[in-house]
């Protein structure tokens, strides 16, 4: 399994002992905390032969096809190793231009199925990111059931939900409130605490408690999953680093200090699913 970083500091020139790392475009990504320009993501072509992933996922309007159209050449023409992508007209636009990007099915909750992977694996979509709603045997069964390259989040904080909408901002002009860009908010009945933040995109939601699949690591690497996806999240440079090393040279202990025991859907099935 190759090890893919999301980096939320701006050292993501120096951590060389990942595959690669997945760089959110700005202005077409959401639901991330650190955004990148054509620029950025040209001088991390231009400064190293790591693997590098774009993502595209927010809803495209209209009137934004024409340069989402010359944003998919520049990536084409930088060699990108994958777009991640939400809204079927990139998809459409990559087919229609007969573009040379490497797609990666990324409909957050929904990637839950062989069926559905397949089907967009015969359109052309090679690989696609996994939803963190599903169990271990799930994750396992999609495996032998398709050929397309799978990602799947190993360490992060999962997106549960996302508006068009500025939440925080009607919330924070309803109390008479200074604007913050994001807020811990609890679920009165399951008591899950949330993280929610705002950008120019809408808003987002997050699970605050970390997701951490260490325990399983091996076995899905053995399984035959292509790609682990690690997030910096709220760690330090040093932490982010002793967490990538610990998992290159797997050491679960390590990994649990450090990011903690939550094991997300692995072993309990979640009643909101697409079948």
């Amino acid at each position: 399994m190759k090890l893919l970083g999301v980096i939320n500091d701006n050292n993501y020139l120096d951590y060389k002992n990942l595959d690669g790392i997945i760089m959110p475009l700005k202005d077409y990504a959401v639901d991330y905390f650190n955004y990148y320009s054509l620029d950025e993501i040209k001088t991390y072509k231009n400064n190293t032969n790591k693997l590098c992933f774009v993502v595209i996922n927010k809803m495209i309007f209209n009137k934004e096809l024409d340069n989402l159209l010359k944003v998919l050449k520049e990536l084409e023409k930088l060699e990108v190793d994958g777009v991640f992508f939400y809204d079927l007209a990139v998809l459409r636009l990559v087919l229609e231009n007969n573009l040379k990007l490497n797609l990666i099915f990324n409909k957050t909750h929904m990637v839950c199925n062989s069926d559905t992977i397949n089907f967009y694996y015969e359109k052309g979509v090679k690989g696609a990111y996994l939803s963190n709603e599903i169990t271990k045997d799930e994750i396992i069964k999609i495996r032998k059931n398709t050929k397309s390259d799978l990602f799947i989040l190993l360490l992060g904080n999962p997106v549960t939900a996302m508006s068009k909408r500025h939440l925080l901002t009607s919330y924070f002009v309803n109390k008479k409130e200074s604007k913050k860009k994001e807020l811990i908010i609890k679920e009165p009945i399951s008591k899950q605490q949330f993280l929610v933040r705002e950008d120019n995109n809408g808003t987002s939601f997050f699970y605050n408690k970390r997701l951490n699949l260490s325990n399983v690591y091996k076995e899905l690497d053995k399984a035959g999953i292509n790609y682990g996806i690690i997030e910096q999240g709220s760690f330090s440079k040093e932490e982010y680093e002793k967490l990538i090393n610990s998992f290159i040279n797997f050491n679960k202990a390590k990994i649990d200090k450090l990011a903690g025991h939550n094991r997300g859907f692995l072993y309990r099935e979640t009643i909101y699913k697409v079948r």
